[in-house]
């Protein structure tokens, strides 16, 4: 006989957040379904899952699903608005902070775009993170 699997508030026991699949940091909406799946395939016919535990459960997956896909939504937002903020930032002139604590100044002349994210050029200088800049003019 398999136990079901238990909810707590609106997360399954063991989930730490919402994750995808494969995520060391716990159960992700597709573990949650194949669990769930597994469960209702290897129920005792004697002694079926309810139907408000089967309720409880399907309900918890909906809300892992739909908090898996505020979080990247809201991630894709927050990318964006950083993107526009340093945007905004060309041809002014700012002040930052060096990888040595020192600090620089320039003109902010392109933002560059790659795989992970963006850096500005400043004053010629190329790689410069939009969190380190420490005033604007």
């Amino acid at each position: 006989m398999t136990t079901p699997i238990q909810t707590s508030g609106s997360q399954a026991a063991g989930a730490t957040a919402p994750t995808q699949t494969g995520s060391p940091n716990g159960l992700g909406k597709d573990d949650f379904l194949k669990l769930l799946v597994g469960q209702l395939q290897n129920q005792d016919p004697m002694n079926p899952v309810g139907d408000q535990e089967f309720m409880s459960q399907m309900a918890a997956f909906s809300t892992l699903e739909q908090i898996t896909n505020l979080a990247g939504t809201t991630e894709q937002m927050n990318t964006t608005v950083a993107a526009n903020q340093s945007l905004a930032l060309i041809g002014h002139e700012v002040t930052y902070t060096k990888a040595d604590g020192s600090s620089g100044e320039g003109k902010v002349e392109k933002v560059n775009f790659d795989g992970e994210g963006f850096t500005l050029t400043i004053g010629g200088e190329a790689g410069i993170a939009p969190g380190l800049v420490t005033e604007v003019r």
